[in-house]
């Protein structure tokens, strides 16, 4: 699609090893509008909020702190 992208591993529906390919839970669409991926880039918390927000979806931090309440 011209541009590298990431997925979280928890969005991953199948492999097919046969014919080397990933089958995820987001839109053709989705991915092809997401933010690059810059190696260069020290990752973080900011850019996990971008990506999962890109994706609309909620962060895996934000069930930690529910589990840090709840304890």
């Amino acid at each position: 699609m011209g541009h590298k992208v990431l997925i979280a591993p928890e969005w991953i529906t199948g492999v097919n090893w046969a014919s080397e390919t990933v089958s995820i839970d987001l839109s053709r669409e989705s991915v092809k509008d997401a933010p690059a991926y810059d190696p260069d880039k020290a990752w973080g918390r900011e850019l996990d909020r971008d990506l999962y927000g890109h994706y609309g979806r909620t962060g895996y931090w934000a069930d930690n702190a529910v589990l840090e309440v709840e304890s």
